[in-house]
């Protein structure tokens, strides 16, 4: 039998019930955050370009995004590659999951695209500073529920704080060398 491509009403029914009855797997603290983020780009395209809040927010807003994707696919491939042979639906479901998320974040990015052109590195380093803070604050606060997949919370934030310190490292050295000389 040739299965179909398009969904009957079993199907999304089906659909429906499984996201009720699994609501932790779609709608949690991640789930908002991008949901706000992309939001926040939606409404920063709608904002004059040469509005100086658009000019200061833009970039932050866009290295935020674009961890949150890298970041989203990173881990939702490490949970595949990992744990496919154990939990073949589950690591399916959270590699869905994290594709989604980075195609939230890739969109987010392209609608702010046209607010990011013609910036200084020293805006481009503290966008980035300022990001490496929004996520550090995001993962010691409201850790995304996914980084306890299979009992790895533990590895999984000391892994992402260490990235994030690197990170703010790397601003501060850039940062430094950034300085204009007198």
């Amino acid at each position: 039998m040739h299965a179909s491509l398009v969904p009957t009403a079993s199907d999304l029914a089906g659909l429906v019930a499984y996201v009720l009855g699994n609501p932790y797997l779609f709608i949690s603290s991640s789930t908002v955050m991008t949901t706000g983020l992309v939001v926040g780009a939606v409404a920063m395209s709608m904002v004059p370009r040469t509005a100086p809040t658009l000019r200061l927010a833009a970039p932050p807003l866009a290295v935020v995004l674009v961890y949150f994707g890298v970041g989203s696919m990173a881990l939702a491939t490490e949970i595949l590659l990992r744990f496919h042979d154990v939990l073949p639906d589950a690591t399916e479901t959270q590699f869905a999951s994290g594709l989604g998320h980075f195609v939230a974040a890739a969109v987010g990015v392209a609608i702010l695209l046209p607010h990011l052109r013609h910036r200084s590195r020293r805006v481009w380093i503290m966008a980035n500073a300022l990001a490496v803070s929004y996520w550090t604050a995001q993962v010691i606060v409201l850790t995304p529920p996914w980084f306890a997949f299979a009992g790895q919370l533990e590895i999984v934030r000391g892994l992402a704080i260490g990235g994030l310190a690197a990170a703010a490292l790397l601003s501060a050295i850039l940062w430094r060398s950034a300085r204009p000389s007198h």
